[in-house]
């Protein structure tokens, strides 16, 4: 089990919103799902909690996709209080990408919430 929780992440990204589908984790770190209903391809470190994926567009051209990293932690739930994981980092425009010559890395975040125990003895 990974620290990396699959699902659907509720995702800031320059400004706009959407949302990061993760998929899968194999057991090798593997991560596959989408963003933007485009797919991507990326990595999990469990041990440094970073997580690097690249998200191919539906162009030809390698130059449009772009690479995201981010680090991941979270806040604990409580008796009815959902625990909420977090990712925050960066990620780069290539050529075609949608940055500039003199600006090509931007920020983002995501945010995963789950349900916190119903009862004190429940675990979370």
């Amino acid at each position: 089990m990974t620290y990396l929780k699959v699902g659907d992440w509720e995702m800031r990204v320059n400004g706009g919103r959407g949302t990061l589908r993760i998929r899968r984790i194999d057991e090798l770190g593997r991560v596959t799902g989408a963003l933007f209903d485009e797919p991507i391809v990326g990595w999990w470190s469990e041990r440094a909690h970073r997580l690097t994926f690249v998200l191919s567009r539906a162009r030809q051209d390698a130059a449009d996709d772009l690479a995201f990293e981010a680090y991941a932690w979270d806040e604990p739930g409580g008796t009815g209080v959902p625990r909420v994981y977090h990712l925050a980092g960066s990620y780069e425009t290539f050529g075609g990408g949608g940055g500039a010559k003199d600006r090509q890395t931007f920020g983002w975040f995501a945010t995963l919430e789950r349900p916190g125990p119903t009862r004190l003895d429940e675990p979370l």
